[in-house]
């Protein structure tokens, strides 16, 4: 799809009060698709385009939830058909330049270190193959100025930043209200709150956590306490399989054998300011490395508690699998934040600007991931699923090639010659990823305006 299209299909639903307005950003996101930087002056070198750009942005006729709004529901249309999607959601922060204090901002990290920014949980849909499909659902919030020492104990469930994982998914589950398609939540263990399950078995949610205590559970047969991980120790091996494990920092690369224990509890969650409890009946699903661990290395260990009913090993293996796609969360806020999209590189001076050019960021960097992924599960596709024939003679060109237009290169091949253009070489680590695609990007990007003024000029095949 090109870059005009996607931005069509992206944002074409904004209800902004004029046409123009809407005209405005469908240009300024088919720009940002052609051309991804975190300042606007990157992204636009003609003077006209980028004081345009600049008023836009800063319009208070603009409201970056109406932009945001229009993306989460084309993301929400991208899933049309599809039994569920996998919902990897998570919070991330934005490190903005703001000495002055007046663009919205709050502390981030340590306060004593006096960075400034927004905090964002994000929510993001992936086919059951694992291609990503968009953004569906987005919060920000700024935090105080003042450091709020109460513990965790005495604090109300909204005066709590957990509150932000359920206020995500209820704005989710309200977009895919009506559409056949259920979204799956995938939760690392910062979503391991009562608040969460509570939510989640009221409105008859699928929600899968990454257990992140050993959690008390309620046990009718007798009248001792009893915790998960006792639980399921004592539950018997339903399975296992084979997991290729890559090398990393502080892991050795090899094949890991799995082992799945699953078996259906009560979970008894206790308000700590109040005191109340809940009971909230999950499927607990272990998955343990068992007998290849290397001397010295922590087993592989996953404990999942998912409200989805886990019937069999095809349903276990089916959640397992499920909150590995949470790391398309994590590579989305890479691709946003540094390499492809560096959105904390902006300069604009109000959180309205600030948010609403973020936003058309966010969904650029989600096209890349989803071209890389497109590349990696459907390598047969033609490439004009997501290039115009443009953008494909201008990969040629850069790479000193001749394309006559007839032999249409497949999405993986194309992919991969502009990888090669970002430095990518070390085909043995795995195909290429969105920074040296989005590096290779930047080198054929200047050449598509001229490939279109040559075939508007001649008919002739374009000359290197």
């Amino acid at each position: 799809m090109d870059a005009v299209r996607w931005s069509k299909e992206e944002f074409g639903g904004a209800q902004l009060g004029d046409v123009r307005r809407l005209d405005r950003l469908l240009a300024i996101a088919a720009q940002v698709a052609q051309w991804p930087a975190g300042t606007v002056s990157a992204v636009f070198p003609k003077a006209a385009e980028r004081q345009g750009a600049y008023r836009f942005m800063s319009s208070k006729y603009v409201e970056p939830d109406v932009v945001a709004g229009s993306s989460h529901s084309a993301c929400v249309s991208r899933c049309l058909g599809e039994e569920f999607v996998f919902v990897p959601e998570d919070g991330s922060s934005l490190n903005i330049t703001d000495a002055t204090h007046t663009k919205g901002t709050g502390p981030i990290g340590a306060r004593k270190m006096g960075a400034r920014g927004f905090q964002i949980m994000n929510a993001v849909a992936v086919r059951k193959d694992g291609v990503p499909l968009g953004i569906c659902g987005q919060a920000w919030w700024s935090r105080e100025e003042k450091a709020d020492h109460r513990s965790g104990k005495s604090k109300r469930t909204d005066e709590k930043e957990t509150k932000h994982w359920g206020e995500v998914m209820s704005k989710v589950r309200e977009r895919f209200s009506g559409t056949g398609t259920i979204p799956w939540f995938q939760l690392d263990r910062g979503g391991d709150a009562w608040p969460v399950f509570l939510e989640a078995q009221q409105s008859a949610q699928w929600v899968t956590v990454r257990s992140s205590s050993d959690r008390r559970i309620v046990d009718r047969s007798t009248s001792k306490r009893q915790y998960l991980r006792e639980a399921m120790a004592a539950t018997p091996v339903l399975g296992s399989y084979n997991l290729l494990v890559t090398g990393g920092h502080g892991r050795a690369p090899r094949i890991a054998r799995m082992e799945v224990r699953t078996r259906p509890v009560v979970l008894l969650m206790t308000d700590d300011r109040t005191s109340q409890t809940h009971e909230c009946l999950v499927w607990c699903v272990s998955t343990v490395e068992s007998g290849t661990v290397p001397a010295g290395e922590k087993p592989l260990d996953w404990m999942l508690l998912a409200t989805r009913p886990v019937r069999n090993l095809a349903d276990a293996k089916l959640t397992i699998f499920g909150y590995s796609l949470r790391w398309r969360v994590e590579e989305f806020h890479k691709a946003w934040k540094s390499g492809a999209c560096d959105v904390e590189d902006l300069q604009l001076h109000s959180e309205g600007a600030i948010r609403t050019w973020a936003t058309i960021l966010a969904a650029a960097a989600m096209r890349l991931l989803r071209m890389t992924y497109l590349s990696r599960n459907e390598p047969d596709l033609p490439a004009t699923e997501e290039f115009t024939t443009d953008e494909i003679h201008a990969v040629h060109i850069a790479r000193k090639k001749e394309w006559n237009g007839k032999r249409l290169p497949t999405i993986a091949q194309l992919t991969l010659w502009i990888a090669d253009l970002g430095g990518y070489a070390a085909k043995s680590n795995g195909p290429p990823g969105m920074i040296v695609l989005a590096r290779g990007w930047r080198r054929v990007a200047p050449i598509v305006p001229v490939v279109a003024r040559l075939r508007n000029l001649q008919t002739a095949p374009l000359p290197l």
